[in-house]
């Protein structure tokens, strides 16, 4: 079962934000250093490590946020240490989980461009050696913290990327971030997030020095890409399919619907994504595996369902035309192509509406196919 006072709030303060950046990026950091609440206990490690997302995503009062400083502090979340196991990596019995995904998903990639490996079994050894002797004290869950016990740490010789020192977690993450691909890897990542089709060389080399000679700020490189042109080559069909969390969030803030019950994350859960439960360690897999049958009857569903508990004023004598426009108006007046809009005037023409009760029907279903159909899966 999914832990509905974890998910509600969270899916609230996406609704009711001011400034939704910030929770898109929030969301973005929990499926980057996704962390699962079924291995995760007391829920508030999760709660916390949350925050902390935040406060790598609101740049108004972090503007000089970096990632560096982000992978440091994730590092030794106690979130991260029970998830990834962290907590007993310790000196006499490594343990390999979280250095292995600090490069493999959180970092660096398995490989580069061209192919070459990025990293050796022997170097996954060595830094999980660096990064033992993390202990949890969760006594108060609500104020849970990590520790640094030294006699449980590796003191001695590593060798991590062919470099030789003594090095602790924090020097680690360094070594990590310090490898030639890394930029790449976090650049396109985000990039990613906003647009479908990836950057072309030019681009990525534009982003790449904006991140390595801004020490890794997050803020310069984001406005980078949220004003590069490329987000607008797509603004007149848009071709990015939203992920379940953000199609339910945004579906509510058209509707200005706020949570009563349980409604959205019963369906998030038949949508295939629920915050605080990613699948693996990996996130979700995104794209348009986002979209099969059953996924996307539940979109239509939960669409139709927060519809249906509107108020829908009666229009007597209301043409087709205008229940379509009256309809496209009422839920925020959203991107629908052209092929689009003339089926769905097609069917409000089709509709019958001799009567009150089949003019909301009408109603209810003209907005729910302009808000969940084809073109409400992409953005």
């Amino acid at each position: 079962a999914y832990d509905t006072d974890l998910v509600l709030p969270w899916v609230d303060r996406m609704v009711l934000s001011t400034n939704p950046f910030v929770e898109r990026l929030t969301f973005f950091w929990h499926r980057h250093w996704a962390n699962s609440r079924e291995q995760v206990s007391p829920p508030q490690l999760m709660l916390q490590q949350n925050d902390l997302f935040r406060r790598y995503s609101d740049f108004g009062p972090n503007a000089g946020a970096t990632f560096r400083d982000l992978a440091r502090e994730v590092t030794v979340n106690p979130s991260m240490l029970r998830y990834l196991t962290g907590e007993y990596n310790v000196r006499g019995a490594p343990n390999e989980n979280y250095a292995r995904e600090l490069m493999e998903l959180f970092g660096l990639g398995v490989t580069d461009a061209s192919g070459k490996p990025n990293y050796s079994e022997n170097d996954v050894q060595q830094l999980a050696k660096a990064l033992s002797g993390w202990q949890i004290d969760d006594k108060n869950p609500d104020d849970a913290k990590s520790y640094f016990t030294p006699d449980r740490w590796y003191n001695g010789p590593k060798i991590v990327f062919g470099k030789f020192g003594n090095y602790h977690a924090d020097e680690a993450v360094d070594l990590v971030l310090g490898q030639p691909n890394h930029a790449a890897f976090i650049v396109t990542k985000l990039w990613s997030e906003f647009v479908a089709a990836p950057p072309d060389a030019a681009t990525q080399q534009k982003l790449i020095a904006t991140y390595t000679g801004g020490g890794m700020k997050l803020k310069p490189l984001l406005e980078q890409i949220l004003t590069s042109r490329a987000l607008f080559t797509s603004i007149a069909e848009p071709n990015l399919v939203k992920p379940p969390v953000v199609f339910a969030v945004g579906a509510m803030r058209a509707l200005g619907v706020q949570i009563t019950d349980t409604t959205v994350s019963d369906h998030l859960d038949q949508m295939g994504q629920v915050p605080y439960f990613p699948p693996t360690v990996a996130g979700w897999e995104g794209g348009l595996s986002w979209l099969n049958t059953n996924t996307a009857l539940a979109r239509f569903g939960f669409v139709a369902k927060l519809v249906s508990t509107q108020k829908i004023d009666d229009v007597l004598g209301e043409t087709a035309g205008a229940a379509y426009d009256r309809a496209y108006a009422a839920v925020g007046r959203p991107w629908v192509a052209a092929g689009t809009e003339k089926a769905i005037r097609d069917y409000a023409g089709r509709a019958q509406s001799s009567s009150s009760k089949l003019r909301r029907e009408r109603q209810l279903m003209l907005r729910s196919l302009i808000l969940a159909g084809p073109d409400g899966q992409v953005m």
